[in-house]
């Protein structure tokens, strides 16, 4: 299969001349307003940001890519698995699904609609029905929401556009101290991450030991938690990389192979010519 016109465009709108910045969407503020949240959650989240190895490595990290693996608590069902990257710098999305008969690959631009959608055999490229495309693209778009907000919320708590609130102790685990509850509130006018984040704070490692997550249209007390643990260091970026659903036992989401690159890889937006 050769490269369609959509992914050949996928590729030219990460390679624009004259790039300086990150790419968000069109109407990103510049920089995270520091004075635009409560003093004391900043304070937190300087922290928990330098805890994680500090902003000058998270700037350095053009492009993230990782495997996962989620376990569904279905009686004899292997875990779901996926390979992601984010190409930060320019803005994009790499998601491929493992499946037995083939994996679903989509490429897309964070900040446009659609993308591109190919079934990957190992041994060759095929074309997917634009229906099954669409429902592709869709779940990506719901699997990097999570994924990155997840794993990379040390940092997302300063990054331009959030707004940071300290509500107050929330309860530790097993009658351990009580964590500091940090609401984060991400930029209204970015499409790609539309849920209210709770990150709860350990005081003495300031790393985020518990993440509630509020979706869309739900009230503040209706809310998906996870419970983090086994950090790493992936490039001098220490994220925790096993999430427990708190609500949901069976369900274990688990990063592995993390890597943080100082480049972008065009490569891995274009499918190799069949």
């Amino acid at each position: 299969m050769r490269a369609t016109p959509a992914l050949v465009t996928l590729v030219l709108a990460g390679c624009g001349p004259g790039r300086t910045t990150f790419a968000r969407h069109p109407a990103a503020a510049p920089a995270f307003d520091r004075a635009g949240s409560d003093a004391r959650a900043v304070a937190i989240a300087d922290r928990v940001v330098a805890a994680a190895g500090g902003h000058d490595r998270w700037t350095q990290a053009k492009q993230l890519r990782w495997s996962e693996s989620v376990t569904t608590g279905q009686a004899g069902a292997p875990p779901v698995t996926f390979e992601e990257g984010w190409d930060r710098w320019n803005g994009r999305h790499y998601n491929r699904m493992h499946a037995e008969v083939g994996d679903i690959v989509v490429m897309r631009n964070l900040y446009e609609v659609g993308g591109a959608v190919f079934g990957d055999t190992g041994h060759t490229k095929q074309p997917v029905a634009a229906a099954d495309s669409e429902r592709a693209i869709a779940s990506a778009r719901e699997r990097w929401e999570l994924d990155t907000g997840v794993l990379f919320l040390p940092f997302l708590l300063e990054e331009p556009g959030t707004k940071l609130a300290l509500v107050g102790d929330a309860p530790g685990e097993a009658g351990a101290p009580p964590l500091d509850d940090l609401k984060v509130t991400f930029d209204p006018k970015d499409p790609t991450r539309t849920a209210v984040y709770h990150a709860m704070v350990n005081r003495t490692t300031n790393q985020i030991e518990r993440i509630e997550i509020v979706k869309p249209g739900d009230p503040d007390t209706k809310r998906l938690g996870y419970k983090a643990s086994s950090w790493v260091d992936a490039g001098g970026i220490k994220l925790a990389t096993v999430y427990h659903n708190i609500g949901f036992a069976a369900e274990v989401v688990t990063y592995s192979n993390v890597a943080a690159a100082t480049e972008p890889d065009d490569t891995l937006f274009v499918p190799t010519a069949q």
